[in-house]
């Protein structure tokens, strides 16, 4: 009887839980999923991986031994350690699980990082329910659930074969050491020999000759690389200032650079034929020896003439084919008044159907072939092509006036006219006799036209047009080529003939230095001969002797004071490209020769005028108002780079260019405090202080990635942005052209050189978070190279770093290239492992955890 019962009752639990177990369930639905933990569980593990997500990305995998205390025994929570890792890790792998009932903990060795051992730790101090399924199941689901306390209450539909609670009161973690022991390797807690250095790296065998990178050594060539980095940018948002104060410096500097060339001595011959607007005058190849030339002279450099004998001889050259082509375009002239008679002769008998042209045609002709000697015109840049236009004008009329000869022969030749008279002469006959029996029969008098009623030497109206479209054509490349004006529409020829004295006395220049030249090369005896070639020519002269003989006269000291200031001024002036830090003394010298000039006319006692009217007088001198404007435009130069400098910050403005000085000097105080602690954190020299030094510069790297955020944290636009080379034709005696230039050629390199820096800085960070901290010299040597090759070829002149920046460069770069290829390493032997076990043991970290909630 108790038999039945007790199967009576068994029987009824079975029915009873198929019945709980398919009825609609969250959990049962976990089952079927093959899910292991509830969605609150998931829901907080993905919490904790978000939470330490970008910490853990960037922590090394060490060896850890964790035992756990607590519920842990015959609670299946090996199981429950297994899932829940395995969903909560990133990184991170558990190895091997063992439990100790006796003693009462689980041991588990893992392959993890520091933070995900912690948070495994701590997530398993909070109790968790496990659900345990035999019977009753689907087959194919699951039969274990992990589920939160709080869900224990939605068991009773889906009750479990049985259940358990369990968690941790609490752990003890043992970090086996990783690092330099003295000099050698330990990973894990095992000194490494070659061997074992080799496997870790997928190669045979590191050779003890060869060298390795330990993780320390990288994150230490790492954070100086950040910091040489954070240099260049640092530099390349100083170049791109520099660039925003030249544009508002520009108009004014470029100004300055037009008043210094005026005071050249070929500024007057210079302003005409570099010009374009008389095309007569225009000489753009003259124009370019005259520069070369006169930048020696400017800098009374007259022993240096042989060496330019070549642009001597060829603008003496181009200056002769200047005169050639004035005496062409007379004879174009010339030719052009004839053939524009015989134009309106021809026209006149086309007009009055006349058809005798030849003479016209014979003189055309003939002037056309003159035209077609005028060789320089031909080949001249600015007229050639109005010159072939005209000949090719002038070309199809004569080709149109032949076929007109032609054809009136070919007509004479067929006997067609021939024909025509014989045809009138009965036609006048009985014209005459109908007039007799008229006027004998009526009293009038008839007078009948001997005139043909058709002219077959008369031009018909087609060709007739033809005619006059093509003179029209020629006329009109006649009148353009012939009347020339220039661009401000002044006569060209009459302007280029009264400029001939100009062209006259550069002549009589080179031909003296051509005998300058010859007399040195013979080695005469020469004593400073420029003075006398160009003594019309130095405008500085020509303004010394204005004032002396207005002021000064007899006065030798006053004449040698003066003498000297503007001599001084010329040296400034003429030192080409005007340099940045001559801008003070230009100023505080043409100061000095107003002061002079101002105490010397308020002496001045003349009868005819005042001294007012003095002072007034002298200063309109054009020299000396342009050594007044040129101060003044320094002034305002200067005072402009003042201004800018003194600007807070420019990021209100609408696009984003550059930093102020002033953010930029505080970025750059942070880069030197940052310095002084890299300076105090140096592992190839401390390689025992292995741990210390990492954490040091694990902080640094910490800091130098703020810095760096900080200054990229505006991005310039792409229109603001230098990205291609600048032009290479430019003036490189004009500071303006020259200044522009390198500060964009600079830019454009330091942009490249960061680029590159932080395509290796990637790579090397790569290698940071790798399981090993043992990394090959051998496989690391390329990428080293190739960083040893951009810190050697980025020459600081260039780039124009502050002495203290390249200080600080050249200290990272000095700790980057110590390493060559890597750190070398002592390999243990046989008789050494014992000893160094024990000290390695000794080094192993152990941390301890409670649940002081439990």
């Amino acid at each position: 009887m108790k038999i039945y019962f007790d199967s009576l009752r068994k029987f009824y639990y079975i029915v009873r839980m198929k019945t709980q177990i398919s009825s609609t369930n969250y959990l049962y639905d976990l089952l079927i999923k093959k899910q292991h933990t509830s969605e609150i569980i998931r829901a907080q593990i993905i919490t904790i991986k978000e939470e330490t997500k970008e910490k853990v990305v960037k922590e090394p995998l060490k060896a850890f031994v964790v035992r756990f205390k607590g519920q842990v025994i015959d609670t299946s929570f090996e199981k429950t350690l297994k899932i829940i890792s395995k969903h909560l890790f990133v990184k991170s792998n558990i190895d091997t699980i063992n439990t100790f009932k006796e003693q009462g903990y689980v041991e588990a060795t893992m392959t993890a990082t520091q933070t995900e051992t912690e948070s495994l730790i701590h997530y398993l101090m909070k109790p968790r329910v496990v659900l345990h399924y035999k019977k009753g199941i689907e087959k194919g689901a699951s039969n274990f659930l992990i589920i939160d306390e709080t869900e224990q209450g939605q068991t009773d539909n889906c009750a479990p074969d049985y259940l358990h609670r369990n968690y941790i009161t609490g752990a003890e973690s043992c970090e086996k050491y990783t690092g330099r022991l003295g000099d050698y390797l330990v990973l894990n807690g095992l000194p490494l020999t070659s061997e074992k250095i080799g496997r870790e790296l997928r190669f045979n065998k590191i050779e003890t000759k060869n060298k390795v990178f330990t993780t320390t050594g990288l994150k230490e060539i790492y954070v100086n690389l950040y910091f040489i980095s954070l240099i260049l940018k640092l530099d390349l948002e100083q170049h791109y200032l520099k660039l925003r104060i030249f544009h508002f410096q520009e108009s004014d500097i470029k100004a300055v650079e037009e008043k210094i060339d005026a005071l050249g001595f070929f500024a007057d011959i210079y302003n005409l034929i570099a010009s374009k607007d008389n095309p007569l005058l225009f000489n753009k190849d003259l124009s370019l020896d005259l520069i070369r030339l006169e930048h020696i002279i400017e800098n009374d450099n007259w022993t240096a003439i042989p060496a330019y004998a070549g642009y001597i001889y060829s603008a003496s050259n181009r200056l002769n084919d200047q005169f050639k082509l004035l005496e062409e375009y007379s004879l174009f002239l010339t030719y052009a008044n004839c053939i524009e008679k015989f134009i309106v002769r021809l026209t006149k008998k086309f007009m009055k159907y006349k058809p005798d042209i030849r003479s016209e045609q014979e003189n055309l002709t003939a002037n056309y072939h003159e035209l077609k000697k005028l060789q320089t015109i031909s080949k001249h840049e600015t007229l050639q092509n109005d010159y072939q236009e005209l000949l090719n004008s002038f070309g199809k009329l004569l080709a149109y006036l032949d076929f007109l000869m032609i054809r009136d022969t070919n007509t004479s030749a067929s006997g067609e006219q021939k024909t025509i008279h014989l045809a009138e002469k009965p036609v006048k006959k009985f014209g005459a006799f109908l007039k007799k029996c008229i006027e004998s029969v009526f009293p009038i008098t008839i007078d009948i036209s001997t005139k043909p009623t058709f002219r077959q030497d008369q031009v018909s109206e087609p060709e007739k047009g033809d005619i006059q479209q093509l003179i029209g054509k020629f006329n009109a490349n006649l009148e353009k080529l012939s009347k020339l004006r220039t661009l401000s529409g002044k006569d060209a020829f009459l302007e280029a003939r009264m400029s001939v004295p100009q062209l006259t006395s550069l002549s009589h220049i080179l031909d003296e230095l051509k005998e300058l030249m010859r007399n040195i090369e013979r080695r005469k005896d020469v004593q400073d001969p420029l003075k006398a070639i160009f003594a019309k020519s130095n405008k500085f002269e020509t303004l010394y002797n204005d004032i002396s003989a207005l002021v000064i006269r007899e006065n030798v000291q006053d004449q040698e004071f003066l003498h000297g200031l503007l001599a001084e001024v010329q040296r400034l002036l003429f030192n080409k490209p005007l340099k940045k830090n001559a801008y003070k003394k230009i100023i505080n010298t043409v100061q000095s020769i107003e002061d002079f000039i101002v105490s010397k006319g308020t002496s001045v006692k003349t009868t005819n005028s005042s001294s007012h009217a003095f002072m007034s007088e002298l200063h309109q001198n054009p020299v000396l108002k342009n050594l007044t404007d040129i101060k003044t435009g320094l002034k305002n130069i200067m005072e402009t780079e003042t201004l800018t400098r003194r600007v807070d910050s420019f990021k209100n403005d609408a696009e984003f260019f550059s930093y102020s000085a002033k953010e930029l000097d505080g970025f750059l105080a942070e880069i030197e405090k940052f310095h002084e602690e890299l300076k105090d954190t140096c592992y190839y020299q401390n390689l025992s202080a292995f741990e210390v030094i990492e954490n040091r510069l694990d902080n640094l790297i910490n800091a130098v990635k703020d810095i760096d955020h900080r200054i990229s944290s505006y991005t310039r636009d792409k229109d603001k942005k230098i990205s291609k080379e600048p032009d290479v034709n430019i003036d490189y005696l004009k500071s303006s052209q020259l200044f522009k230039k390198n500060l964009e050629k600079a830019i454009l390199i330091l942009q490249n050189q960061i680029a590159q820096t932080e395509a290796f800085m990637h790579d090397i960070e790569n290698n940071l978070y790798r399981h090993s901290f043992i990394h090959s010299g051998v496989a690391t040597s390329v990428l080293f190279d190739q960083i040893t090759y951009l810190l050697s070829n980025i020459d600081v002149r260039l780039i124009d770093l502050t002495q203290s920046m390249e200080d600080m460069f050249k200290e990272s770069v000095s700790t980057i290239f110590h390493y060559q290829v890597g750190e070398v390493f002592k390999e243990p032997q046989k008789e050494e492992v014992e000893d160094l076990m024990k000290e390695v043991d000794k080094r192993a970290v152990v941390r301890e955890y409670k649940n002081d909630k439990i």
